[in-house]
């Protein structure tokens, strides 16, 4: 029954909520609760599309499908400011991709862009239609024509973000564009991305600069940039080559127009010298903040060197995969760039004794040392350079360090309790109680990486171990263990010996649990706040464990592949305590079957991209699952699974969601490609 509040009196006290809810709102429907509660359905649009900002992006889109008051709520700017929309022109119709023009401002990204009459009618809604209220497009490796892509340019009045990286077309088709360009003004665009286009010259590169006054971020990575010493010395000439791309038509323009804006740029996989670097770095009054030289082959020490002189204020780096870079690199960097926040220095090989320039970096939020560390860190050292790393620092990728022991792994986690990110993949000296140890202290890990650990078994998981495991191939495994279990000390074997497998029994795990007892025992799923969790190639992992630590209330992104002791049980534990599952990596777990599969469908209806290949147990009762449930997948893989070409292609038909499917060695592989994009 409806009815409306009006002179309502509270007899001298102040309202409830449900009173003021009731005063404020004109006309209210009566609540057919008992307990007096209003329904979340009388709040204003504006407060439920405030409540639904606290949501993850998953719980957001089932949330906008309750009703179309609620889908009105998710549509809000302050929700939709960083959603990328992303359309693939083979499957996406027009009509649907139309009613985006009722969206106020959005991100889109274009893919399989051809000449077909599909992308042409679907390039000709976005210039018509959607042009005006862009804010980022991204048409990365499509085959545009520069006829389009200028139309579309002269009505994106609000864009601030262009990727139009590896789009070779638009060179190819001739020497028009840069001349068709002209005109166009797009004062909001501060970012550039033209990378991979292999045609690229100082006449296209003057023409795309020239539209965007205010760039902010340049990407030119992989760009046929030429840095011979005769275009460094020359001076400016009148009229740009058509014909290539010089760095010195590029530090021309940096020096004449972005001088006092551009403050991003990416040069990876050019050949800049360190010449042309510091050329760049010492163009006045340029103040880079992010730069990134991955795999540039002729940088050395002395390039870095002057950019960190000449460029203190940078806060983001990279300069991964520089063979001929050393640990002067990472010292100049430690002492030069004081504010530095993101620093990558994958595979540049620091010695043990170098390693305690590490203890410099003080302020780093995210740090990159991927295979930096191939000998055996010294605790000292170690203890020093974690005391000294600031509590800022969120995100730590240490894979492929093979100089990390549990000692050091322990040291780190009592000091960096703040992590969030955590990748340790093929380190292959740590085993349960690096896992143990980081389970008690860094519970607030949102990423946690130990694949290829193969020294990981199931007490590590339950948050114990086994002191009988201590010291059983001190003298013949590459571990190197002593007797101390504690610690470890890294003794190089005489002869490459294969590490002897130890996998715990029951009776060993019952043991340890009756050892430590409840209060110490630290199991994996202490970390409530867990995303993704990467397991995979730890070998002697088993349902003992899977079934009770993998427990975690918002897992989204799952990996088990080559856990070849699991079975269905595991699979079957996994589906009901993680139903927000997204991504589900199981291949080669050759003991599950179809019936795990079918839980893992039922219990998480939010899987979009599923691997299930080299399961031989797997048949066509699997795709009958997906069908049933109706889940929305993005890619499957069922290679050398006993699926037959009936099944994938019913699935085809009726999985209209589905892009990508890989079935190599299946029965539906010997009449079909390997795999197919619908």
């Amino acid at each position: 029954m409806a009815y409306v509040v009006e002179g309502a009196s509270y007899m001298g006290r102040p309202p409830t909520y449900n009173e003021y809810l009731r005063e404020v709102l004109p006309v209210v429907h009566e609540p057919t609760g008992t307990n007096g509660l209003i329904d979340i359905d009388f709040l204003p649009t504006e407060m439920i599309a405030h409540i639904m900002q606290y949501l993850t992006v998953s719980d957001r889109k089932d949330a906008a499908l309750v009703c179309k008051k609620w889908y009105q709520a998710s549509m809000a700017p302050q929700i939709q400011k960083n959603m990328v929309i992303s359309v693939k022109s083979s499957v996406t119709k027009p009509r649907p991709f139309t009613a985006l023009k009722n969206r106020q401002d959005f991100h889109l990204s274009l893919s399989d862009v051809d000449g077909s009459s599909n992308s042409v009618e679907l390039l000709g809604v976005c210039d018509r239609s959607l042009s005006p209220k862009l804010l980022t497009l991204s048409l990365k490796g499509t085959r545009i024509s520069p006829d389009t892509l200028v139309s579309i340019l002269k009505k994106c009045s609000n864009l601030t973000s262009l990727d139009i990286s590896c789009c070779n077309q638009l060179i190819l088709a001739g020497y028009q564009l840069p001349y068709s360009l002209q005109g166009i003004r797009l004062p909001s665009l501060t970012h550039l991305n033209i990378s991979s286009m292999r045609q690229l010259s100082d006449l296209v590169l003057c023409a795309f600069l020239a539209i965007a006054p205010n760039l902010q971020s340049l990407e030119l990575a992989s760009a046929p940039l030429l840095f011979s010493s005769s275009y460094l010395n020359s001076t400016a000439d009148s009229r740009p080559s058509s014909a290539a791309l010089t760095f010195n038509r590029f530090l021309l323009e940096v020096k004449g127009k972005l001088s006092t804006t551009l403050n991003s740029v990416n040069l990876s996989r050019t050949s800049i010298s360190n010449r042309a670097l510091e050329s760049l770095a010492n163009i006045p009054n340029l103040r880079l903040k992010k730069i990134s030289l991955v795999s540039c082959k002729d940088l050395t020490d002395a390039g870095v060197v002057a950019l960190c002189t000449s460029q203190p204020t940078i806060e983001e780096l990279d300069i991964s995969s520089n063979s001929q870079l050393t640990a002067i690199s990472v010292k100049h960097v430690a002492n030069k760039l004081k504010g530095i926040k993101l620093l990558n220095i994958t595979k540049i090989k620091l010695q043990s004794s170098e390693a305690k320039i590490l203890n410099e970096i003080t302020s780093c939020s995210k740090l990159v040392l991927n295979a930096c560390l191939l000998q055996l860190w010294v605790k000292s050292e170690a203890d020093s350079a974690f005391s000294s790393w600031s509590s800022a620092l969120q995100s730590l990728d240490m894979s492929y360090c093979s100089g990390l022991s549990n000692q050091v792994v322990v040291s780190m986690c009592q000091r960096l309790t703040n992590l969030q990110q955590l990748d340790l993949s093929s380190c292959y000296r740590i085993d349960d109680v690096s896992l143990r140890e980081i389970s008690k202290c860094l519970i607030s890990l949102t990423k946690l990486s130990v694949a290829w650990c193969k020294h990981i078994t199931d007490m590590g998981l339950i948050g114990v171990y086994h002191e009988g495991f201590a010291h059983t191939c001190a003298k013949e495994c590459r571990c190197g263990r002593e007797k101390d279990f504690a610690y470890f000390e890294y003794t190089p074997p005489v002869k490459d010996i294969a590490p002897r497998v130890v996998i715990p029994t029951v009776g060993d795990i019952n043991a340890a649990l009756q050892h430590f007892g409840a209060e110490g025992r630290f199991p994996l799923w202490r970390m409530n706040k867990l995303r993704s969790l990467d397991l995979s190639v730890c070998g002697k992992i088993s349902d003992a464990s899977v079934i009770d630590a993998i427990d975690f209330p918002e897992l989204t992104e799952l990996n088990l592949a080559m856990c070849s002791r699991l079975t269905d049980k595991s699979v079957i534990a996994i589906a009901s305590h993680n139903g927000l599952l997204e991504k589900v990596n199981l291949s080669q777990c050759h003991q599950i079957t179809d019936q795990s599969v079918a839980a893992l469908l039922a219990g998480c209806r939010r899987i979009v991209h599923l691997n299930i290949s080299g399961c031989p147990l797997i048949t066509d009762l699997t795709i009958d699952c997906i069908i049933k449930h109706r889940i929305h997948l993005k890619s499957l893989d069922v290679s050398m699974c006993n699926i037959s070409l009936e099944a994938l292609e019913r699935l085809e038909q009726l999985s209209p969601s589905l892009q990508t499917i890989h079935k190599r060695y299946t029965a539906a592989a010997s009449t079909t490609q390997d795999a197919f994009l619908i």
